[in-house]
């Protein structure tokens, strides 16, 4: 959320501000941090200008930090120098609340979860699972490569995505063009023909005629298209419900839910290896993943509780498949539960690559197939009674 702070600062002057926090409490927790107090602050509407810090880049902290602890630097003494080194200062209010944590005596977890919004919930419990054994490092370490593997598959996904988004809006606004533009002008020489042959008049001629008579409401129509379509594409409960349908398609859905579960075991990997004990894992993986997931992970969970081995649970919820239950009874009778879900993550995570790279190429030329057939039935339409005219000379 985006809060309008009206605050008073060390200088003894009244400025105003916008910043981004998940509640009202982390909002003050940035102002008081900066050495200012809170005159006003409520919610921003969202049509304001953003004038406050901009999104913390989690992943170049992550490295910045990792490379100052490796130099011998100690978290304190690491944090300040991130901070002074935050030359436009962005992002000062997050090192300096960071510092004033840190120098109250409360662990780098502590601090970070005063941050809500800045640090994911399983980065904090991986921190706070690291500092009883002093492998803080390693843990950062460990995220820093977890982060670089969610985003590889991701920009594969982004990267297929792309050409085919391009295709569909370029279609769509040639379409519109033809048929809220080209259509109406092609249909006045079409009625003429009609009125005088006696004829029923056809497609062209009525929806010509409609574009016409309601240029407005057919444009505006249009527009409500748009906006309705990314309206609901946009809202959460549109999105699950798609993304249930999608997992109901045999080939595709089957696809999704196996890049789900390498998402699902590479953050259980991770967590396990930072220290995190398996049920906090569990239940934390499964707020990261989607609803039509949290239920089963939830269900696992529970029946892992009860002391039921976790290659069992996962094939009897459907969060495994035959290489990964084989990897799961191996990690549990060798007790490296951890590195066989890492394993099995990169397993699933190679299968989704092959399979983007073959979809990528099939899609293409499908979409291109399918537009061309659109567009040539709109222009077949529009030159049919050119067509009946000329042989009826």
């Amino acid at each position: 959320m985006r809060f309008r702070a009206k605050i008073l600062t060390a200088a003894l002057a009244v400025e105003s501000t916008d910043i981004d926090a998940t509640s009202e409490q982390e909002a003050r927790r940035f102002i008081e941090s900066a050495g200012a107090r809170v005159i006003d602050l409520r919610q921003a509407r969202s049509g304001l200008k953003r004038t406050g810090r901009t999104s913390f880049n989690l992943m170049i902290f992550n490295q910045q930090l990792h490379s100052l602890l490796d130099a011998g630097q100690p978290v304190v003494d690491a944090i300040d120098i991130l901070g002074h080194n935050d030359k436009r200062e962005r992002n000062r209010a997050i090192y300096d609340t960071l510092l004033k944590g840190l120098r109250d005596g409360r662990q780098l977890s502590e601090a970070m979860e005063s941050l809500p919004s800045v640090f994911p919930a399983l980065y904090i419990a991986m921190v706070r699972a690291s500092e009883t054994t002093g492998t803080v490092r390693a843990s950062i370490r460990r995220f820093m490569q977890y982060q670089k593997q969610v985003d590889e598959i991701r920009s594969k996904l982004v990267s297929a995505a792309i050409y085919p988004a391009i295709l569909l809006s370029v279609s769509f606004i040639v379409i519109a063009f033809l048929m809220l533009y080209v259509v109406p002008r092609f249909s006045i020489v079409f009625d003429d023909v009609a009125i005088h042959k006696h004829e029923a008049p056809g497609f062209v001629q009525i929806w010509g005629g409609f574009v016409r008579e309601h240029t407005a409401a057919a444009w505006l129509g249009l527009l409500m298209l748009i906006v309705s379509v990314i309206g609901l594409f946009a809202h959460p409960g549109t999105r699950a419900f798609l993304y249930k349908q999608i997992l109901a398609i045999p080939l595709i859905g089957e696809k999704i839910w196996v890049l789900q579960l390498a998402r699902m075991y590479r953050t259980l990997g991770m967590l396990l290896k930072s220290g995190v004990s398996v049920l906090s894992a569990m239940k934390m993986t499964a707020r990261s993943l989607p609803a039509g997931m949290q239920d089963d992970v939830a269900e696992a969970a529970r029946a892992v509780s009860e002391g039921r081995p976790m290659s069992e649970v996962m094939n009897e919820c459907k969060l495994s498949t035959e290489v990964a239950q084989r990897l799961l009874v191996a990690g549990e009778s060798s007790g490296n539960l951890d590195e066989m879900m890492e394993r099995i993550a990169d397993f699933y995570d190679q299968e989704m690559a092959s399979w983007i790279d073959t979809v990528g190429r099939l899609i293409e030329p499908a979409l291109m197939v399918g537009i061309g057939l659109v567009i040539g039935a709109i222009v077949l339409m529009l030159y049919s009674p050119i067509f009946d005219l000329a042989n009826s000379v």
